[in-house]
């Protein structure tokens, strides 16, 4: 007799999971210091997919602006960072997860919006998100 298996789809990856994973991975560059807030805004439009996405620091009770990323074609080159924020390799870690968005599940209607607060990391915290990372891009190649 023949045994057949039968692999069933593997969950996509949360979509908030991966960008708290970029935002902590990116935590220094992101925060003066270690404690804080970051605060992760992002829109799906129409047709089910991340239009733009903007990243805020808290410092006390002011939101400072870090980056925005339009997905749209011509609107921007990858992430603009501001208020003397910059990191390269969160932009282009944004860069692959927009382009990747098949990848990533959100449970978002259509034209709504998403809202993730990332606290300070902790060491398992970077652990996991660099697992997550790693894993999410070698599936993806």
């Amino acid at each position: 007799m023949i045994e057949e298996t039968i692999s069933q789809p593997a969950v996509p990856l949360q979509l908030e999971h991966i960008l708290t994973s970029a935002v902590v991975l990116n935590w220094n560059a992101l925060t003066q210091s270690a404690a804080g807030r970051v605060r992760i805004e992002y829109h799906i439009g129409l047709d089910g997919s991340v239009e733009y996405l903007k990243l805020w620091k808290s410092a006390r009770e002011y939101w400072s602006l870090i980056c925005d990323f339009s997905v749209h074609p011509g609107w921007s080159d990858g992430p603009r960072f501001s208020n003397g924020f910059h990191s390269r390799s969160l932009g282009r870690l944004l860069q692959s997860i927009v382009m990747n968005q098949g990848l990533f599940g959100h449970g978002l209607r259509p034209n709504s919006n998403g809202l993730l607060e990332v606290g300070t990391p902790t060491l398992e915290d970077i652990g996991d998100a660099q697992l997550q990372v790693s894993q999410t891009f070698q599936r993806a190649s």
